[in-house]
C-alpha cells in the first residue's frame, strides 16, 4: 500500500507539472492542440487523486458484511475515471471550433520534448510498480500516461506541419479529442467486465494450490479455476480422491486445504471443490 500511494503521489506531481506546461505553452506560443492535450493531462491529475483515495479504501479488510472486501472500489473508480475522460473529450471537440488558429512559435517544441520525457518516466515507473504489486489502479494510470506520451508526440508533428498550414491545428485538436474519447470508452469497458468478475489463469497461484492439495496422499490435484473479484480470489479446485475415503475425512481435508489457501499472500477468500475418483 505504501508503494502504491508513493507511486500515485509521484504521478499526481508529474501530471500537475505537465498540465501546467501544456496549457501555458499552448497559450503563450499559440497552439490549441497543445492546450487540448493539456486538458487531458489535467484529467490525468484529477483521476490520480481519485485513484489514490480509492486505493486506500479498496485495501480495507474484508468483514462479514463485505466478505470480498472493498476491492471493487478500484473498478468503480476506474469507471468514474473513464466517464471523466469522456467529458474532457467532448469539451475539447466543442472548443476546437471556437478558437482562431495561428502559426505557433517553434519555441513550443522545447516544452513538448520535456513533457514527453516526464510522461515516459511516469508511465514506466507506474507500470513497474503496478505489475509488481498487482495493482489495477497503477496499471491503468500507467496506460493513461503512455497515451499522453503518444498524444504529445502527435502534437509535436502537428505543430511542425502547422508552420505551413495553420488549420492543421484544428485537425490536431480533433485528433487529440478522439484519442481522449477512445481511451475513456476503453477504460469504462475494461472496468465493467472487471466488476462482474475476471477469469484468471495465474500460473503462480495455481502452482501454489497444486502444492497444498498434493500434500495429502489421499488427494491428487487435477485442475483449478480462479475468479478475481476486487482484491480477492475465488478458487474452484478439481481433485481426484480415493474411492474408499470416508466423508468425515473428506470434510476434514477440505477445511485443512481451505485454511492453508486463505493464509497465502494471494487473498483467496472462497474455495469450492469438485471431486472425482482416482
Amino acid at each position: 500500500m505504501k508503494k502504491e500511494s508513493k507511486a500515485l503521489y509521484f504521478s499526481i506531481l508529474i501530471n500537475l507539472i505537465v498540465a501546467f506546461l501544456k496549457v501555458c505553452g499552448g497559450l503563450i506560443y499559440g497552439s490549441y492542440t497543445l492546450i487540448a492535450d493539456g486538458y487531458y493531462s489535467i484529467c490525468d491529475f484529477v483521476t490520480d487523486i481519485i485513484a489514490l483515495i480509492s486505493a486506500k479504501v479498496s485495501k480495507r479488510r474484508a468483514n462479514k458484511k463485505y466478505p470480498f472486501g472493498f476491492g471493487k472500489i478500484e473498478y468503480v473508480s476506474g469507471m468514474l475515471i473513464g466517464f471523466l475522460i469522456l467529458l474532457v473529450g467532448c469539451f475539447t471537440i466543442f472548443n476546437s471550433f471556437q478558437v482562431k488558429y495561428i502559426i505557433p512559435n517553434l519555441n513550443i517544441i522545447y516544452v513538448i520534448i520535456y513533457v514527453i520525457f516526464l510522461k515516459t518516466l511516469s508511465s514506466n515507473y507506474l507500470y513497474q510498480i503496478g505489475k509488481k504489486n498487482r495493482s489495477q489502479i497503477l496499471i491503468s494510470s500507467a496506460k493513461e500516461s503512455f497515451i499522453d506520451v503518444v498524444s504529445s508526440t502527435m502534437v509535436l508533428l502537428i505543430i511542425l506541419l502547422g508552420q505551413f498550414v495553420p488549420v492543421v491545428d484544428l485537425i490536431g485538436s480533433l485528433l487529440i479529442s478522439i484519442l481522449i474519447l477512445w481511451e475513456g470508452l476503453k477504460i469504462i469497458n475494461d472496468n465493467i467486465f472487471a466488476l462482474v468478475g475476471i477469469d484468471k489463469n495465474d500460473k503462480e497461484i495455481k502452482t501454489t494450490i497444486e502444492t497444498i492439495v498434493n500434500e495429502n496422499k489421499n488427494f491428487l490435484y487435477s485442475d483449478s479455476f480462479l475468479i478475481k473479484s476486487g482484491s480477492y480470489y475465488q478458487a474452484t479446485i478439481e481433485i481426484a480422491v480415493d474411492n474408499d475415503l470416508k466423508v468425515k475425512d473428506l470434510i476434514k481435508y477440505e477445511n485443512k486445504i481451505k485454511n492453508k489457501l486463505k493464509k497465502t499472500k494471494y487473498h483467496i477468500k472462497f474455495v469450492d471443490f469438485n471431486f472425482i475418483l482416482k
